[in-house]
């Protein structure tokens, strides 16, 4: 399944170019989505595909998630892209945060925040660990950065066959993660009413450790527009 998922992920990288290359003020989120859908379609032609997510930008974004609407993103929103992407019959499922002008001092240490969570994630998280004590490791690595209950949200999820399944890093889950399978990693941090920002990336799982399976950059000076 790993090589499956890094074929759909083809279409996750397109996207995201597609969305630094676009994305403006003046743009509404469903003007970014047809960016993204016209990339997918680029990509994955005439195979078998569909893709799903979420498309958020402006204070959106501090809702964690949603469709895309007619919002109008202005100098200095932020987007948030969570793509699924099914090529053939295996799903991706990946998140990066776009800037559109410069971000605020918040903004960057949460995005700095959310970073050294998913590094520290990676590796925290091994086959046979319990769920529910990645998303307790989360929650502690947040608080003693300033940004406790700032992460509704699961920590990350097995995908393949389908684009969310289970077990899911989140509370009061107390599945073993599997070896072989392929997991997220999707660190978050969230004001509701104002701003949120959200990483993701696809993992294999093997015996000893997780194994990056999206080669695309995260530094969020890459996703300034």
């Amino acid at each position: 399944m790993r090589r499956e998922v890094e074929r759909s992920l083809e279409a996750n990288k397109a996207a995201y170019e597609a969305l630094r290359g676009g994305l403006r003020p003046g743009m509404t989120e469903a003007d970014a989505f047809e960016l993204v859908r016209e990339a997918v379609e680029r990509v994955c032609g005439a195979e078998s595909h569909e893709f799903t997510g979420d498309f958020v930008g402006g204070v959106r974004t501090g809702a964690v998630e949603g469709p895309a609407t007619d919002l109008v993103l202005k100098e200095g929103d932020l987007f948030i892209c969570d793509l699924s992407v099914r090529r053939g019959e295996t799903w991706s499922d990946t998140c990066r945060t776009f800037f559109l002008g410069k971000p605020t001092p918040p903004q960057r240490a949460a995005y700095a925040a959310a970073l050294d969570l998913m590094r520290h994630c990676e590796r925290f998280v091994r086959p046979g660990v319990v769920c529910e004590d990645v998303k307790s490791e989360a929650e502690r690595f947040l608080a003693a950065h300033g940004l406790a209950g700032r992460m509704p949200h699961h920590v990350g999820h097995l995908v393949g066959p389908k684009p969310y399944m289970k077990p899911a890093f989140e509370e009061r889950e107390r599945a073993l993660l599997p070896e072989g399978a392929v997991c997220t990693l999707e660190p978050g941090v969230y004001f509701d009413g104002e701003w949120g920002l959200r990483i993701e990336n696809d993992y294999a799982v093997t015996a000893s450790r997780l194994e990056n399976l999206f080669d695309y950059p995260l530094e969020m000076e890459y996703f300034i527009i």
